[in-house]
């Protein structure tokens, strides 16, 4: 079987393209930085609906599509949704087309729980809650999941998306890398006594279930959401990632309602959603109906990825 990973210098890709090469796949990776040319590993360019991928697919059975314009703490672009659908929605389908094209039978893509949206209450969201996305990135990722469904929904090649949580593991880019940073600084942070819950997964079960996915036809014309079956709260995150780099956890109790409002009046009140509000996912599908258990546990993936992080300082 022969399998192409896009973004396959990224986080996640770089990792998928490792395991499937220790099981024996012909794997061809694509990036769009600066990499040698030829062998395993192709220097694609930046991505649109102009890209070309027909050489990189030829032969390949499956495609995993890794590679996304991600969140950007300083995005210069003038017209931020329009830069989001240019990779991730409009990318996406015409690599998609040209799969189909070269006769690949399985398109795996690799969304976001942002689709979602940014918080729950009461109820846990599933693949059944109905998308609220809150942000231009997770606005262009479910544009890029409709349009995979509705042009291949009635053909040959089989269209499988998984909605990852908040990946944790060794080179954590985004909110996992801020919050590790201003753990290693040592500032006391205000979660003491934070009753929420965190949907996260461990990197190394990102991988393992995507493979799952490859082999077990089951997968294929599903949608899963994935994420650990633990759920920890803020305070725990915080204090999981302090063992990690051999630190004491320093949390204490601060008035939540004061930050709300607080963050509210400078126009960051998302930043409150994520530290505080919870984010429940249930999982359970992509346990159930693949028959998959998750390798790794959250909580030492977590000191692991403090560990990694100050050592590689």
């Amino acid at each position: 079987m022969k399998i192409l990973v896009t973004g396959a210098t990224g986080f996640v890709g770089s990792q998928l393209q490792k395991e499937l090469k220790a099981k024996q796949y012909d794997v061809v990776g694509t990036s769009r930085r600066s990499v040698p040319v030829g062998g395993d590993l192709v220097n694609i360019g930046d991505i649109s609906q102009n890209t070309n991928w027909a050489a990189v697919l030829t032969g390949c059975d499956v495609v995993v599509h890794t590679a996304g314009r991600a969140h950007m703490m300083n995005d210069q672009a003038e017209d931020k949704l329009a830069e989001f659908r240019r990779v991730n929605r409009d990318a996406t389908l015409k690599l998609a087309q040209d799969a189909h094209a070269a006769g690949v039978r399985h398109f795996i893509f690799i969304s976001s729980i942002g689709v979602n949206g940014n918080t729950t209450s009461d109820t846990s969201f599933t693949e059944r809650s109905i998308p609220k996305p809150t942000s231009d990135y997770a606005v262009s990722k479910l544009e890029a999941e409709i349009a995979l469904t509705n042009e291949f929904s009635n053909t040959d090649m089989s269209i499988t998306i998984i909605r990852p949580a908040l990946i944790c593991g060794e080179n954590a880019p985004g909110n996992i890398r801020r919050l590790l940073k201003l753990v290693e600084s040592g500032i006391p942070l205000p979660f003491k006594g934070i009753k929420n819950k965190r949907g996260i997964v461990s990197l190394k079960n990102v991988v393992s279930f995507i493979i799952t996915c490859i082999e077990n036809p089951l997968s294929k014309n599903e949608l899963f959401l994935l994420a650990d079956l633990d759920k920890p709260t803020t305070e725990e995150i915080v204090c999981s990632f302090a063992e990690g780099m051999n630190k004491s956890g320093r949390v204490f109790w601060f008035p939540s309602f004061v930050l709300r409002t607080g963050l509210k009046v400078i126009g960051k009140e998302n930043i409150y959603e994520q530290l505080f509000g919870s984010l429940d996912i249930d999982a359970s599908k992509a346990s159930n109906h693949l028959s998959w258990i998750p390798p790794v546990n959250i909580y030492e993936t977590m000191k692991q990825t403090a560990a990694y992080y100050k050592d590689s300082k």
